[in-house]
């Protein structure tokens, strides 16, 4: 009985009770794989079950790999030929041995998904489907969901369902001529195995007398029949999940797979893991708090033996600016007590919101990371909009030129472009000349479609100085074709919200650079983007996490800031009017509280600039639903708490200043550098300027026409603050 050891009473009640269906509803933090990998040890060593007996289910290969480590560590024993693995691996080991069955071969190969996308292009065009007209992409989505369904035929608008009912056809046809099978295959071709072959089943459902299934608030409506044809009549099913965990519904999981289970198993017996070995408990009494609000949920309510801890920090800033400068100096503070950097993580639920967490931390020089993700200044789309930006200001830019030209695609391909770039090197021209000069070395065709793209360049050089920025942000996205692009791409909502984001940045600057031309600020605004795309690393090892609220689960720090939280922000506006959406944002909520070891901070702002037009959204309900006794307040928060009518603050711009006064002094006590944007600075030999950017040691200031714009040391003995 040594593999009990360590597991507390609800644990051992999970691994010991091994007949029959059993559901584990396994809080955060609960300890969830050692209840897995000791049941599965339990099975072999106390009971004397077989390991090629046992089949245990979880996502991804890491966690699987992890399950075999644990339990070869734990018994001593191969795990390599154990069942031990994910839903697809499954299949395809299933598959490899019976696949004749359905008129393939054994020696199937299987695709991925950049194949898919090529194979589905491929057929468009051999049925002369315009590929630029048609998305392949779109195409390729609609022939997938047709696999698990294809009566979704009849949902499909035109002129899209004609296209897509013919390439389905074609596509599953070239599949198994050519013994392919693709992802969905391994899931789908296994369960019309196990329904169609008798015997084959009966094998399984022999084999296979325990099966364990993880992370099943997970799991999908096609595995979730697999599993059912696996089970054999003993229903010897172990399943662990935890519904106020259930945060991809967007991915395809279905959380009413646990009620199916409750409804397809009632004789099921029920465990409830509810200890936390991860929290304090006023971190989780918050939780509590806020799960409880979600209906049809199996009650639980997690403790920890970690004691009441810190109390939660709700800070709200007057903007959106103020609550970035919040965090990044308790960052600091925190460090300079002990703290290491990788011990904090900052959440939020949309990508776009890191670029002023980016912006503030590489002022301070705060290392940070981008967990799952890319920093804000080198994601594609910014870098192809700013080239867009670079090649509207100056057509000799050769470099940008070679990236607009092909976001999106125009005909004008590297042949092309190798001719014009030859051109201009061997007659020494500029490269704008000779985008001008060159046409009898193109042809007419790629010559009309340069001229045609010059043109854009042009008139976007004309509204430049016409249109407010947001209008020419939009304006540029839309007649470049950009939009239309996007409208291809998977991550095409989150692009877009990345390019939204432009227009905060040129919102702010607006506020700092009024007096300066458009095309002056555009200029400031392109090389502070380029600076900080230099300073940001990706490959941090000692660094603030950021990342979205999806990206967290599974993931744990010892302190932890859930920021941007009003309504609007998160939860986000689309989920107002459905309660299933909602939920799913509480759940979300539910996730980044229990992420948080030691300290958890909430942060928002009275005021925020989004999408470049200055809001001001209600407090998130998430915070309402968080007893305010678990809480302490700072910040604006604390002077609202004062004022009977929040525009006060705004009508008093004393109590403004105090307040800023008051933060700054609490958090502000150690920061040696106060140069930031904006600033007006006087240098020994350069004379007066202004800070146009700063990012880590630098500083790129703009002088007067006679020195110019420089990049200098931003702590260099020359440069001076003015007041």
């Amino acid at each position: 009985m040594e593999l009990l050891q360590g597991l507390n009473e609800k644990q051992k009640e999970a691994v010991l009770q091994t007949e029959g269906p059993v559901m584990a509803i396994a809080g955060a933090g609960s300890g969830k794989t050692s209840v897995l990998t000791k049941r599965i040890a339990y099975l072999i060593f106390e009971k004397n079950v077989h390991p090629g007996n046992i089949l245990a289910i979880t996502f991804t290969n890491k966690a699987a790999n992890e399950m075999k480590e644990r339990v070869r560590h734990a018994l001593g024993i191969n795990t390599y030929d154990m069942w031990i693995s994910t839903f697809h691996s499954m299949g395809a080991r299933i598959l490899r041995d019976h696949i004749e069955r359905l008129g393939y071969k054994r020696n199937f190969q299987i695709i991925d998904d950049d194949d898919t996308q090529q194979l589905v292009k491929s057929l468009m065009k051999k049925r002369n489907i315009d590929t630029k007209l048609f998305s392949p992409k779109i195409v390729r989505n609609l022939v997938l969901k047709m696999k698990f369904d294809e009566d979704f035929i009849h949902s499909v608008e035109a002129p899209y369902n004609e296209i897509v009912a013919r390439i389905y056809k074609a596509y599953q046809a070239y599949l198994f001529d050519s013994n392919l099978l693709d992802f969905e295959d391994l899931l789908l071709l296994t369960i019309r195995l196990l329904q169609q072959e008798e015997d084959v089943r009966a094998y399984y459902n022999d084999k296979f007398r325990y099966v364990l299934v993880d992370e099943f608030q997970d799991t999908n409506n096609v595995q979730y029949e697999l599993i059912k044809l696996l089970v054999n009549d003993d229903h010897n099913i172990f399943i662990v999940g935890d519904e106020d965990q259930s945060i991809y519904a967007f991915r395809g999981a279905n959380i009413e797979n646990i009620r199916k289970f409750k409804k397809d198993y009632p004789e099921h017996y029920l465990v409830l893991l509810e200890q936390n070995y991860r929290s304090t408990n006023t971190i989780l009494d918050a939780a509590n708090h806020i799960i409880i609000n979600n209906t049809a949920r199996i009650p639980k309510k997690l403790f920890s033996t970690k004691g009441k801890g810190e109390p939660i920090t709700h800070y709200k800033g007057v903007t959106a600016r103020d609550e970035v400068e919040y965090v990044a100096q308790t960052v600091q503070n925190m460090v300079h007590r002990g703290y290491e950097y990788n011990d904090f993580a900052i959440l939020y639920r949309a990508n776009s919101t890191s670029r002023m967490f980016e912006d503030v931390f590489l002022q301070k020089q705060i290392p940070y990371r981008i967990f799952g993700n890319t920093s804000f200044f080198k994601r594609k789309e910014i870098k192809d909009f700013t080239a867009y930006l670079r090649f509207i200001l100056n057509n000799d830019d050769a470099f940008s030129f070679l990236r607009v030209i092909a976001v999106p695609r125009r005909g004008i391909g590297a042949v092309s472009i190798e001719k014009i770039t030859t051109y201009a090197a061997e007659k020494g021209l500029a490269f704008s000349d000779a985008l001008r000069l060159c046409h009898e070395y193109l042809g007419t065709s790629v010559a009309n479609k340069l001229d045609a793209f010059m043109a854009i360049i042009r008139d976007f050089r004309t509204q430049l100085d016409e249109l407010p920025f947001d209008d020419f942000v939009d304006y540029v996205l839309e007649k470049s074709g950009y939009i239309d692009m996007l409208k291809t791409d998977d991550k095409g909502d989150v692009r877009y919200e990345n390019l939204m984001e432009f227009k905060t940045i040129l919102a702010e600057n607006n506020e700092i650079y009024g007096d300066l031309t458009k095309e002056e600020m555009l200029t400031f605004i392109l090389e502070d983007i380029a600076l900080k795309s230099e300073e940001s690393k990706e490959d941090v090892e000692n660094g603030v996490t950021l990342l979205t609220l999806h990206s967290a689960k599974g993931l744990e720090f010892r302190v932890v800031f859930i920021v941007a939280l009003e309504m609007g922000m998160f939860p986000l506006a689309r989920t107002f009017g459905d309660r299933f959406e909602f939920e799913e944002e509480r759940r979300l909520m539910y996730v980044g509280v229990t992420r948080a070891k030691e300290k958890l901070f909430l942060t928002n702002a009275d005021m925020r600039q989004t999408y470049g037009e200055t809001v001001r959204n209600p407090d998130s309900k998430f915070l309402e639903e968080i007893p305010q006794e678990l809480m302490t307040k700072e910040g604006y928060s604390v002077a609202i708490r004062r004022s009977t009518n929040v525009n006060d603050v705004y009508r008093k711009p004393e109590l403004k200043r105090q307040i800023l006064k008051k933060r700054q002094s609490l958090l502000d006590s150690d920061n040696v550098n106060d140069i930031k944007k904006g600033d007006k600075i006087t240098h020994d030999k350069f004379g007066d300027g202004i800070v146009v950017s700063v990012a880590g040691e630098h500083c790129i200031i703009a002088f007067s026409v006679e020195h110019g714009v420089k990049k200098l040391l931003k702590d260099h003995p020359a440069i001076k603050k003015r007041k």
